[in-house]
């Protein structure tokens, strides 16, 4: 009894293993979907309105979508501590300290941060075609993230629930 048991738990372990992998690739994807509406957002305020920066942010941090509220949640309280330091600096700090808690994988963090580079520094026309360049660039890794969802995600756990099953049969 206690080696099926033992058995039924392994099954369900490695299964569990197997879907938890496949919902951190959905996880990745949703994260570079809203990241990618934020720049859309960040992009249209600064070519129609001449919106500055910070108080695009502040909008954001508002916002209803639960990972554009996490990231720029953080980068409206840094920019708020008035110490002088800058906004690509602020940026950055903010990917990298709500990046797991946003979902958002390193590879995307990069891609992000390269965007500090051109929000505040240049005119409004520079600004947003280095935001189109940062986006073209976020939806191809996006566009990874989901073809290997789509590929590997019911390889994981069909792998997870074989390992389980394989596990089961060497105990027993």
């Amino acid at each position: 009894m206690l080696k099926l048991m033992g058995a039924v738990l392994v099954c369900g372990a490695c299964a569990s293993l197997g879907l938890s992998a496949r919902q951190g690739l959905r996880r990745r994807v949703a994260a570079a979907d809203a990241m990618l509406l934020a720049l859309h957002l960040i992009e249209g305020e600064i070519r129609s309105r001449r919106t500055p920066v910070p108080e695009i942010v502040g909008e954001l941090s508002e916002s209803g979508n639960a990972v554009i509220r996490t990231v720029f949640g953080a980068l409206h309280r840094r920019l708020g501590q008035a110490d002088g330091l800058s906004l690509g600096y602020h940026w950055r700090a903010a990917l990298r300290e709500t990046r797991d808690e946003a979902g958002l994988d390193k590879a995307a963090c990069d891609i992000l941060s390269e965007a500090a580079a051109w929000l505040g520094r240049y005119d409004a026309d520079e600004q947003v075609a280095g935001l189109q360049q940062i986006g073209r660039r976020l939806t191809a890794a996006r566009d990874e993230a989901a073809g290997e969802l789509q590929n590997k995600g019911n390889l994981y756990r069909t792998c997870g629930v074989a390992l389980g099953i394989l596990v089961v049969l060497v105990l027993i």
